[in-house]
């Protein structure tokens, strides 16, 4: 709080006090008093009026100076009425007792929405557990049959399964740190369980499997990364060519001592345009071809980029389109996790 604009937001009062200066000057001169006395009151009214306003916008700065300060370092702004102390002024002491009354019923408030969203979360995953039975059910069903009316049903009760996933993994990247448990995996082994799941929609769909992995260990959560090949799958499916469709799993070693593992799932479908490339971890971006199919919502590279983010690894994605289409996530060792698993 500069000091000019102080004097100018209390010109009221030093008008008010200078006019009566003057009264009291002009009565002194009425009652034909010396001019000594004269300019020693006016001196003295002088400097009382400018130490009060002095005293004043001192205290009054010190207190807004800290709450910018508070104010510009604090990245929850909601919390700075506990971060301020009381001031001594009375305008600043209800100004204080505002913001904190403001504050209560903004977290009252904020408390309330998580509490409902803790409830509905709850439901969901309730939900999504109990949706699961029928779909298990219809599995068991269909578990003897090899005919290719059986394994259309067969994929169609995989997407219905996918999108039943889909809600639960979105609902869990949300509080990702409560669900997940980073371990050392086997790379091949997850990999092979998703090839299996998705195996009656990649023969159905006449799709060659070209699966490259061996005894690599990445640190991970098996069932994230189970879900998201399960994804990344699913859209090669979706996305695929007529003929000689095929989608090859195979990893790479990198960094000083080849600790660093990469999974590529690279399949020779029509490709994402180059436009669209940038985007495609875009929540809901469909893209060009995705508006070409009406099933195609743009969740399922969304989730998982955000699940990758949550999990320490790196997505990427390299198309050409036309030829092909290549997903990469890599896994970096972190020393902390080697030392506490």
């Amino acid at each position: 709080m500069r000091g000019k604009d102080y004097m100018k937001d209390h010109r009221l009062e030093i008008a008010a006090a200078a006019g009566i200066l003057l009264a009291m000057e002009a009565v002194l001169g009425l009652f034909q008093s010396s001019g000594e006395l004269m300019i020693c009151i006016l001196v003295l009214g002088i400097l009382g009026t400018a130490l009060g306003l002095w005293i004043s916008w001192n205290r009054k700065k010190q207190f807004y100076r800290e709450l910018q300060q508070r104010l510009s370092g604090l990245e929850e702004k909601y919390l700075l009425a506990e971060m301020l102390q009381e001031p001594e002024f009375l305008e600043g002491q209800m100004f204080y007792d505002t913001l904190r009354q403001v504050t209560k019923s903004m977290n009252d408030e904020i408390f309330s929405c998580q509490r409902k969203n803790d409830a509905f979360r709850e439901y969901v995953e309730t939900w999504v557990h109990e949706a699961k039975l029928p779909i298990a059910g219809m599995r068991l069903l269909l578990h003897g049959s090899r005919d290719k009316e059986a394994r259309k049903l067969k994929e169609q009760v995989q997407r219905l399964e996918d999108c039943v996933e889909q809600v639960l993994y979105y609902l869990r990247s949300q509080v990702p740190q409560k669900d997940y448990r980073i371990r050392r995996c086997s790379l091949g082994r997850i990999t092979d369980q998703a090839v299996s799941r998705h195996k009656d929609s990649l023969i159905l769909n006449n799709i060659r499997i070209l699966q490259e992995t061996g005894e690599e260990e990445v640190l991970t959560d098996e069932k994230w990364l189970l879900f998201l090949l399960g994804q990344i799958l699913s859209n090669a499916v979706k996305y695929r060519r007529q003929e000689d469709a095929r989608i090859r799993i195979f990893t790479e070693s990198s960094g000083k001592a080849g600790d660093t593992v990469c999974l590529h799932i690279r399949d020779n479908g029509i490709g994402i345009p180059a436009e669209d490339l940038p985007r495609i971890f875009e929540k809901s971006f469909t893209g060009r071809n995705g508006r070409t199919l009406a099933y195609s919502t743009g969740m399922g590279l969304y989730l998982c980029h955000k699940l990758c983010q949550c999990l320490g690894h790196k997505l990427r994605a390299e198309s050409k389109e036309g030829e092909y289409t290549d997903i990469s996530i890599e896994f970096g060792q972190d020393a902390y996790v080697e030392l506490t698993s």
